[in-house]
């Protein structure tokens, strides 16, 4: 199984250690699954206005420094897309949940069209949008508790 990484480099992810905080969970993550915690192969992505994958990068990498640059929006149009490209396994997203009005549209419609558990969310940032709730969003804090059972099993 993917276990896709996405990593939300809108421009609303730039300040408050939002980038850092981002970082460390991304990189707790990988060394989760490098220690043999989760039996999935790790994809990262960067997403705002497009998507850019790191085909490259593997968990015993450093987290690139592209990922650290914010500018723009968050589109999810554009993340729909990528993902459809790639439909099996499951998303980790990372992000201050600040996305246009109508991007929420969008990631229901997605959400409804893919197997129940395909995506969780790790909140980013103290001031992380508090509307963005429910069983699969979680702080950064609580990262372990998204993991936990989550990747065993059946493919999303």
């Amino acid at each position: 199984m993917t276990l896709r990484l996405v990593c939300d480099v809108s421009g609303s992810m730039r300040d408050d250690g939002k980038p850092f905080a981002m970082r460390t969970v991304v990189m707790a993550v990988a060394q989760w699954v490098r220690f043999g915690y989760g039996e999935v192969e790790i994809r990262l992505c960067g997403w705002g206005s497009e998507v850019r994958d790191f085909f490259e990068w593997s968990a015993k990498d450093e987290f690139p420094a592209e990922l650290l640059t914010f500018d723009g929006t968050s589109d999810w149009k554009v993340l729909i897309q990528s993902l459809e490209e790639q439909p099996d396994g499951k998303v980790l997203l990372f992000t201050d949940g600040f996305w246009p009005h109508r991007s929420e549209k969008l990631l229901k419609q997605w959400r409804e069209c893919r197997p129940l558990g395909a995506l969780r969310i790790i909140k980013i940032g103290a001031d992380a949008n508090p509307r963005l709730s429910g069983p699969e969003v979680f702080t950064a804090d609580d990262f372990f508790a998204a993991l936990d059972g989550w990747l065993e099993g059946s493919p999303a």
